[in-house]
C-alpha cells in the first residue's frame, strides 16, 4: 500500500483550525496541543485529554496494526518502515464524588471525508481495547458511541481514570487517493448512562 501512496509530502501540506487535537488528513500537517474538557451540565467528573502522539505525516495502517502501533515502549504510532500511522491521546476522568455511569463518544463537528476509512478505538490504561475498531461519522453533529459488539461501553467513572483514544486512517489495500488532504474536526464527549442531555465534552479547537 505504501508504494501506492509515496507522493511528496509537500503537495499537500496544509495547516488547519485544529479540532480534536488535530486536523486529520492524508499527508497533512498536525499540531499538538493539550486540551481540557468542561462539564457541560448535570456531570460531577472532569475531563482532561492530551496527546501522546500526535503524526506530521499520518499514512494508513491495517486497523489489525493499531494495538501494535501503540504499545511499543518507543516510537509508538511509527512503523517499521518510519511512517507515522496513527495519533495517540491519553484521556484522563476523574471524579472525587459519587461514581458515575457514562457513555463515551466521538463526536463529528465538521468533515470533508468521503469515505469510511477514519477509524477510533479506546483502550484501558493497559492498552486493553475497550470497544471495537469504529468509524468516525461524515455527517456532521453525529455522535459514534463507544461499543463493544452490539453492546454500548458503559465506563464507571469514580476516582481517577486513563484510557487511550487511537485515530488513524484504514489502510483498504487499494487506492486511497480520495483519503488526500480530507479534513476532520470534531469532539469526544461523555453522557450520563439514562440522561443523555448531561453530558461532558473536550471540544478541541
Amino acid at each position: 500500500m505504501k508504494n501506492k501512496i509515496y507522493i511528496s509530502v509537500m503537495a499537500v501540506l496544509i495547516i488547519s483550525a485544529l479540532t480534536f487535537g488535530a486536523t486529520y488528513a492524508y499527508y497533512v500537517s498536525q499540531d499538538t496541543k493539550t486540551f481540557t474538557g468542561e462539564i457541560e451540565k448535570g456531570i460531577v467528573s472532569t475531563l482532561n485529554l492530551t496527546t501522546t502522539k500526535s503524526s506530521t505525516n499520518l499514512v494508513p495502517l491495517l486497523d489489525s496494526k493499531i494495538s501494535t502501533a501503540i504499545t511499543k515502549s518507543s516510537n509508538k504510532c511509527i512503523d517499521k518502515n518510519n511512517y507515522e500511522v496513527c495519533s495517540l491521546y491519553t484521556i484522563t476522568l476523574t471524579n472525587t464524588n459519587a461514581s458515575e455511569n457514562l457513555y463515551g463518544y466521538v463526536k463529528t463537528n465538521t468533515t470533508t471525508y468521503t469515505t469510511t476509512n477514519l477509524k477510533y478505538q479506546i483502550f484501558d490504561s493497559s492498552y486493553n481495547a475497550i470497544t471495537d475498531v469504529m468509524t468516525i461519522s461524515k455527517t456532521a453533529n453525529d455522535l459514534v458511541y463507544f461499543k463493544k459488539g452490539t453492546t454500548q461501553v458503559s465506563i464507571t467513572s469514580t476516582g481517577t481514570k486513563k484510557y487511550y483514544l487511537a485515530i488513524w486512517l484504514s489502510d483498504t489495500n487499494s487506492d486511497q487517493s480520495s483519503d488526500y488532504s480530507k479534513t476532520f474536526n470534531g469532539a469526544i464527549g461523555f453522557e450520563l448512562v439514562g440522561s443523555p442531555s448531561d453530558k461532558l465534552q473536550a471540544t478541541l479547537s
